[in-house]
């Protein structure tokens, strides 16, 4: 969070007290916000997880962050983000804008980590059948 965020009083009410009246500016360490980012991310794996960051306000405060690296990235070569971290970040926000019908997710998957698993255990049950068949 900054000082300098654009929040509408909505995206504000959502926030934890502690970050509704912060008026510092963000953390200048590379390493907390990767940390931070990557938290989160890790956050989203389970519908719950995204559920509880989308009712604290996770998203708008990310959306700003995208918005602090973009406009530092005009004025300074140094940048705000690795490109690992702005692609992670990007991952984040995109995740935490759709719902999870907009995802095309089964609503019973414990966790979006097991897409990945579930489709290859899908693949090699499809080639055993048609072994089996043939």
């Amino acid at each position: 969070m900054d000082v300098h965020d654009n929040l509408d009083e909505e995206e504000t009410a959502k926030l934890p007290v502690r970050l509704q009246y912060y008026e510092k500016s963000r953390d200048p360490s590379d390493v907390v916000r990767q940390k931070l980012i990557e938290a989160l991310f890790q956050l989203c794996a389970t519908k719950h997880g995204r559920q509880v960051l989308r009712s604290k306000g996770v998203y708008p405060a990310m959306r700003e962050l995208d918005k602090a690296t973009e406009a530092a990235e005009e004025k300074k070569p140094h940048k705000l983000l690795s490109s690992q971290q702005e692609h992670t970040l990007h991952a984040l926000i995109g995740i935490l804008i759709r719902y999870e019908s907009e995802m095309d997710v089964d609503p019973n998957l414990p966790s979006i980590r097991d897409l990945g698993i579930q489709e290859t255990v899908l693949g090699e049950n499809e080639e055993c059948e048609q072994k089996t068949v043939n």
